[in-house]
């Protein structure tokens, strides 16, 4: 970038030009071009990104310097969407329906977090939290913030999953009598006493 990005007038629609790399990229949804406040806020989000890039801390993505609408962010909304109805799959409908419902943004690492601690109050498991959570950075990959938090998702032990001896020779004794009346005998091999084997 060798100088402020520029503020484009398309077609009566405002819009801040940054050219990356030798590469155009348009932040729109800004306003009116023709409208004064709309234009201050262009020229301050041109200002911020010249100086995170003098300073070596710019977004790459742009993200972070996208306007929100209503506190959401339209644009990974509609990408997510766009995922959702290309895939059919239920992880990426998941996804978008959980980010919809939400409603926030997810441009800072902050906002990242505070999405991640919604979840969890909703009572979505961490594995589950980290499914959706790398169903949104296929949509917007070069998203630093979205790479920069990570979930510890726990070990399942399938150990905890199996009944101990003892648990599955209670349950046995537990099932009720058979049909002729008789109670269950315990499986061959079986110790009467400590539900050991023989």
């Amino acid at each position: 970038m060798r100088k402020a990005p520029s503020l484009r007038n398309n077609n009566g629609a405002l819009q801040v030009r940054v050219r990356l790399e030798g590469q155009d990229h348009f932040i729109n949804r800004l306003g009116r071009w023709d409208d004064p406040i709309a234009v201050a806020k262009a020229q301050a989000i041109s200002a911020e990104i010249w100086r995170d890039y003098r300073e070596g801390k710019l977004d790459w993505s742009l993200c972070c310097y996208k306007p929100l609408v209503e506190g959401k962010d339209p644009e990974l909304l509609k990408a997510l969407e766009d995922l959702m109805l290309r895939k059919r799959q239920g992880r990426t409908t998941h996804a978008y329906r959980v980010l919809k419902r939400y409603g926030g943004a997810l441009r800072t690492e902050g906002e990242v977090r505070e999405f991640l601690r919604w979840m969890e109050a909703e009572g979505l498991a961490a594995s589950t939290r980290s499914t959706i959570l790398s169903t949104i950075r296929t949509v917007q990959p070069a998203n630093k913030a979205l790479g920069a938090v990570q979930i510890k998702v726990p070990h399942r032990s399938v150990q905890k999953e199996v009944l101990s001896k003892c648990e599955i020779q209670r349950c046995w004794r537990t099932s009720g009598p058979t049909r002729s009346g008789s109670m269950r005998a315990l499986p061959s091999g079986w110790a009467q006493d400590s539900g050991t084997l023989n």
